[in-house]
């Protein structure tokens, strides 16, 4: 794993550089925390100098005063760098995690298909707060460290070159120990980290779906699968503990060496009168102040590993490209938006085509219904308007301008979603009309809650709060609500998605009647399986295994006994009838 470190450490440099002055002055106090830490010793030196020469009391307790001083603003001064360290780590942190979560959320739906919720979630928030434990935590007492090593090189150089020359040997050793140690143990570190992400990915994945699993009796393999989950993250829990114990012998191993060199060269060098008793018990006290970095960072080598591992998965994450960029310098025209399909292809992978050479094209203002059979291409044609996912090949064009060439702020504008599950945040009602919009009036919000049949929102109050996933709302209320979504926005083109999948038929009446508004001035794009949706379109398009199989006018199609349409409204009506 060495060949990462450069890689992590300059990430690492790229993180700390919006709170730089800040970085700067923590390592301004932790240089004056170093100083102070020097100085003690060199004053109990000069004290027991001067006792064993025979100096007056007086001076002894002057001295004694001014170590006391010392000591006082030490333990004040790293009280002050503790608490700076974590708030500029924190503040750090959280610009990183909301880039980080910029970055996922544009990531295309091929990216979101692979990984589960739960799995980012722990990437994004848990990886970012390991490396917020390295950065207040690890930063602060390894800087801290290299200032007490230096200064107290220099301070032993003007006793004795010697002296200063085996305390730099010392560190040496101690250094290469300490950074080969290290490196062994991120890759177990990054294993446990993943396996976490894994099983917490499969917890998540678990409780959405709890309720299917206990109807149709799954319970069992999701336990096992669980267990399965748990155990692959055990074992890496304990390969990393292991490394971690590997660590901590041989850095243990560093500090109880130095400590007795220390000693025997103490007593060697005052048996020769080349050192008096002070300055061996400066040295002394000088091994056990380079002990106590080792031994601070023997505590937080977990800290080190879970951050390197952390750190090269926030890099790994941060280079995943998506496949759709953002380079569109063209606008359509105004109003309603024609579309067009040009030989478009679309496929997951390495899987078979999903689309397959689609030609349609769709004139301003006009309303298409799409059906087909499950798994026909139907929701990927909707994708590739929306360009969430980007055609394999072919062309698509919206006004006349190729997708791709028109900015993705000013897609999202003018073109609008309603898919079959609508997602409903804890909040006010306003709140999931506007997706926090503070530009949006109260007023507005009413109007386009009464515009969707939504009057009861509106008479129980727009601010009233609404539970998680929109708790105190029912389906066909949350179907609504997202139309009234679209109402604010008022796109030129509007896509729905089995908006009608999961409504009662009191509540598609609703959607009938909000939708007859809704598709007046703007083409709409209406997939359907519930072909009672799809009344009032102006045309109709089948698919078949990513095929266009029919296209055309939806009277001349329902008029054409041998047309496909036609005889799925046949097959509909005689499900219908049989209830």
């Amino acid at each position: 794993m060495a060949e990462h470190s450069p890689s992590r450490t300059r990430a690492l440099a790229e993180l700390m550089r919006p709170d730089a002055p800040r970085w700067v002055a923590l390592g301004m106090l932790l240089a004056c925390a170093a100083g102070l830490s020097l100085i003690g010793p060199l004053v109990v030196r000069r004290v027991v100098d001067q006792a064993s020469r025979g100096t007056t009391t007086a001076a002894i307790t002057r001295l004694a005063a001014i170590y006391l001083a010392i000591a006082i603003a030490t333990q004040v001064l790293g009280v002050i760098v503790a608490w700076f360290a974590t708030t500029i780590a924190w503040r750090t942190v959280n610009g990183v995690r909301m880039r980080m979560a910029r970055h996922v959320l544009g990531l295309d739906h091929e990216f979101h298909r692979q990984h589960t919720p739960g799995e980012l979630i722990q990437r994004v928030d848990g990886d970012v707060t390991a490396i917020s434990d390295f950065l207040g935590q690890v930063v602060p007492r390894l800087v801290g460290g290299i200032f007490v090593v230096a200064g107290m090189i220099v301070a032993l150089a003007f006793i004795d070159w010697r002296i200063a020359c085996g305390a730099a040997v010392y560190v040496c050793l101690s250094a290469a120990v300490v950074v080969r140690s290290r490196h062994r143990a991120v890759r177990e570190s990054s294993d446990e980290m993943g396996s976490f992400a894994r099983l917490y990915g499969g917890i998540e994945e678990r409780l959405t779906a709890a309720e299917d699993l206990r109807s149709n009796g799954a319970l069992d393999h999701a336990i096992w699968r669980l267990t399965q989950d748990s155990t692959e993250t055990m074992r890496a829990a304990v390969r990393r503990e292991s490394a971690f114990l590997r660590m901590w012998w041989a850095v243990q191993g560093c500090v109880g060496g130095g400590s007795i060199v220390a000693l025997v060269a103490s007593a060697i060098l005052i048996r020769n009168d080349t050192i008096t008793i002070g300055t061996a018990f400066l040295l002394f006290q000088y091994v056990q102040l380079l002990s106590r970095p080792l031994e601070q960072l023997v505590q937080q080598l977990e800290t080190v590993q879970k951050a390197n591992g952390a750190m090269t998965r926030v890099i790994d994450l941060m280079a995943v490209q998506g496949t759709i960029y953002d380079h569109g310098h063209a606008s359509p025209r105004q109003g309603p938006l024609s579309v067009e399909f040009s030989d478009v292809s679309f496929c997951y992978g390495d899987n078979e085509r999903v689309l397959d050479t689609v030609n349609l094209y769709f004139a301003p203002g006009t309303s298409v219904g799409v059906v087909g059979r499950s798994g026909s291409g139907k929701t990927t044609l909707s994708r590739v308007v929306l360009r969430l996912i980007e055609a394999t090949s072919g062309l698509v064009k919206l006004g006349d301008v190729p997708i791709a060439d028109i900015p993705i702020s000013e897609l999202r504008r003018r073109v609008a979603l309603i898919p079959q599950e609508v997602e409903l945040v804890a909040g006010s009602v306003k709140d999931n009309v506007t997706l926090f919009d503070d530009r949006v009036s109260d007023a507005d919000v009413a109007a386009a809650l009464e515009s969707v049949g939504l009057q009861r929102l509106v008479d129980a109050g727009i601010t009233r709060e609404l539970g998680a996933n929109g708790m105190g709302l029912s389906a066909g209320e949350g179907q609504l609500l997202a139309l009234a979504r679209v109402w604010l926005r008022q796109p030129d083109l509007m896509v729905l998605d089995e908006a009608t999948a999961r409504v009662d038929p009191e509540t598609e009446r609703l959607l009938d009647a909000a939708l007859s508004k809704l598709m007046c001035g703007r083409t709409t794009l209406i997939i359907a399986h519930r072909l009672s949706t799809l009344q009032h379109v102006d045309q109709i398009v089948v698919f078949d295994n990513g095929v266009v199989v029919e296209h055309g006018d939806r009277e001349t199609l329902v008029n054409n006994p041998l047309s496909r349409f036609q005889q799925l409204r046949e097959l509909a009506l005689d499900k219908d009838g049989g209830r």
